[in-house]
């Protein structure tokens, strides 16, 4: 087995495509997204012959005004989980890159559910307090029929979905950009009802723009002209991961975001995606919109951390709160 990094985009996505590891976030587009607001990007590859064994995107922050960094590989590695041999020459490799940036630690959250069987502690990992990506979510399962799906819905969703299509509304998916505009201002005062907090804006513009526009879907729920909700998917592999979405207060009045859901799990599951993540339980309002479509409870195993700096790792651990703030200020978290 040999590692080699890998510096073409068609090269990366191309060679993780067909493991049942890879995920949307360790695609080359998402990690041009994180350049694009501060981050490094860096790959590798562990190769069997013509094989694929292991690859991992390596995002890179650095510490502002010190010659240190963390590096992270969301929803990564691309491994099976139990395979010690081919995990230890990538972590050969992801060392020698550490080093040449003064990383602190390694921090991996694979998507393995929880209880899966995987070598990361006998490696060296250790589980983290301190999650970047949600461990706690919804999943729904493609290769169910559609009837199926159905059946495992709550009455009142499949009665809101109707009543949608009983009121005209629409699903469209825009693939020039034109409404993000209009999603965005859904977003806030989606954001601004539920308590949470919002990227800039030029960020969502950056996913737009940079995540390869075949594997994300941005659909939007349309009633006389009228944007009335959103749902942004991206895709890779066998996952179809729910990126954000929203609803105006008219859009709840006519139920469109239960039609627009309801469209993107049909459209995911025809364009052959197997797993369907709703992409977090959140707050108590949207994890019972989410509860309604019948998913299941997935926690996935949570985050790792391989550290290579102990007392800086303590330090960094210990001042996490004010570091997010002050990443959140330079750009973003994630």
């Amino acid at each position: 087995m040999q590692a080699k990094e890998i510096t073409s985009a068609a090269e990366w996505d191309e060679l993780i495509a067909g493991h049942p590891g890879a995920h949307p976030l360790q695609t080359w587009g998402w990690g041009e997204v994180k350049r694009a607001s501060g981050w490094g990007a860096w790959r590798v590859a562990v190769m069997d012959g013509p094989e694929l064994r292991a690859a991992a995107q390596v995002l890179t922050r650095r510490v502002p005004r010190l010659p240190f960094a963390m590096i992270y590989a969301p929803r990564g590695p691309v491994i099976a989980p139990d395979d010690p041999e081919a995990l230890d020459v990538l972590l050969r490799a992801v060392q020698d890159y550490g080093r040449s940036v003064g990383a602190i630690f390694f921090k991996v959250d694979p998507a393995w559910p929880a209880g899966t069987p995987n070598a990361l502690e006998r490696v060296g990992f250790h589980p983290s307090n301190e999650p970047v990506q949600v461990t706690e979510t919804y999943t729904i399962d493609l290769t169910k029929s559609e009837d199926e799906i159905l059946a495992a819905m709550r009455s009142k969703t499949r009665q809101y979905i109707r009543k949608a299509e009983r009121e005209a509304t629409h699903i469209l998916r825009d693939t020039s950009g034109e409404w993000l505009g209009a999603c965005y201002q859904i977003y806030l005062e989606t954001a601004r009802r539920a308590h949470f907090g919002l990227h800039p804006r030029d960020y969502y513009d950056a996913i737009f723009k940079l995540y390869d526009p075949k594997r994300q879907y941005l659909y939007i729920a349309m009633r006389e002209n009228t944007p009335l909700s959103f749902l942004w998917m991206a895709c890779f592999g066998h996952y179809a991961v729910e990126l954000y979405g929203g609803v105006s207060d008219a859009g709840q009045e006519w139920k469109s975001n239960y039609l627009l859901k309801w469209h993107a799990i049909q459209e995911m599951k025809r364009d052959g995606y197997t797993l369907y993540d709703l992409n977090g339980r959140v707050n108590e309002g949207i994890g019972q919109f989410k509860e309604g479509f019948g998913p299941d409870h997935t926690n996935w195993i949570g985050p790792y951390d391989l550290i290579y700096k102990p007392l800086l790792h303590q330090g960094w651990t210990r001042a996490l709160p004010l570091a997010k703030k002050f990443l959140a200020r330079e750009g973003d978290e994630e």
